[in-house]
């Protein structure tokens, strides 16, 4: 199986760890720095769920341009195909899980992934 790791190639963000990984399903658990996000990116094939832990989680989609903020044990799911990305508008240090599948695992990258441009939701 192969283990795909965008985080480690693609853009830097606090930490990622697996929590769990099966050939077409895999769990995150993601800590965002303040400020910090998981840039614009999208997944031809698998969905991704994502579910605050602590603090607070903007996942910005695009077409069209929607925000969801999570608080913790809130959810919202991003289906394949959807630009999306992860954003910590606070200053404090935040997690989420972020549940991917079912299908083969894919990182679309769109756009800067150092410095991606979008417009942080006001807290």
């Amino acid at each position: 199986m192969v283990t795909f790791r965008p985080w480690e190639t693609e853009f830097s963000v606090e930490k990622i760890d697996i929590l769990m990984q099966g050939a077409d399903l895999r769990v995150l658990e993601v800590v965002l720095a303040p400020g910090e996000c998981v840039p614009w990116h999208m997944h031809p094939e698998t969905d991704d769920l994502f579910i605050g832990v602590t603090g607070v989680v903007d996942v910005h989609v695009k077409m069209p341009l929607e925000v969801t903020r999570l608080m913790p044990a809130e959810r919202v799911l991003v289906p394949a195909r959807k630009a999306h990305l992860a954003h910590n508008p606070t200053d404090a240090t935040i997690r989420f899980l972020n549940v991917q599948g079912v299908g083969a695992y894919d990182y679309v990258p769109i756009g800067d992934q150092e410095t991606p441009e979008f417009t942080p939701r006001p807290l």
